[in-house]
This record gives C-alpha cells, structure tokens and sequence, in this order.
C-alpha cells in the first residue's frame, strides 16, 4: 500500500516503507507539527514538516544503487541536514 502525499506540485506516492522510516525518525527527532523544515530537505517547500520527512525518506530510496547500505547511513544524512534546533 502506498501512502500519497499532497502539497507538491502533483500527488506524490510514498511507499510503506519509506512512510515507516519517516516516521521513524520524526519521533527520534523529535520533529515538531508545522512547515519550514522543507527547505532543509530540498522537497517541495509546502509540504508539512512530517511530509517533508516521508518524501525525503521516499526519495532516498528510490535513489539506484543505493546511497546507504544501513538504516543507520540513512538516519546520519538526514541528522545532517537538520536545522541546528533538532540536533540531538
């Protein structure tokens, strides 16, 4: 089942997967209702910060080869481009 997220230009689909990775790390963050982490994420720049995540997640995996072998790489480069007031 895919989950579809609105606020892009078109509807875009995240896969169950993706959907629970996100979700994943915004309670490891932390990450707060709202809008303004987009940018961060270079996603689209109207989406939620909880979409934000799930799109960035989805886009991550849908790179080919793969860019991280762990969910452990996957968790660091998002760290990365947090804004400072998420570092944990």
């Amino acid at each position: 089942m895919n989950h579809v997220l609105y606020g892009c230009a078109r509807p875009v689909k995240v896969s169950d997967r993706a959907f629970g990775i996100a979700n994943w790390l915004i309670h490891h963050y932390e990450i707060q209702p709202g809008y303004g982490l987009a940018p961060y994420l270079n996603v689209c720049p109207n989406v939620s910060n909880h979409n934000a995540v799930r799109l960035w997640v989805e886009l991550q995996l849908q790179v080919r080869p793969p860019m991280f072998e762990t969910l452990g790489d996957l968790r660091q480069a998002f760290a990365a481009r947090l804004p400072v007031s998420y570092a944990a």
